[in-house]
């Protein structure tokens, strides 16, 4: 069982690198937008990454 949450840890840490990464070149791709919708999206996508990365630590601290 802790093999498993600590290569779950390590799989949510990258998913979480891997959407930054999107994010950083949606941002550049498109520029600064004033729309709505992009700032809405923007905002849902780094809470998510947020909220990944700290699932990820937690899920490293129980497998130790």
């Amino acid at each position: 069982m802790k093999v498993l949450r600590i290569l779950c840890g390590i799989a949510v840490l990258l998913n979480s690198l891997h959407l930054t990464h999107a994010v950083h070149h949606f941002y550049y791709a498109y520029g600064p937008v004033h729309d709505a919708i992009y700032w809405a999206s923007a905002a849902l996508a780094v809470t998510l990454g947020i909220l990944s990365f700290i699932g990820g630590c937690l899920l490293l601290r129980l497998g130790r």
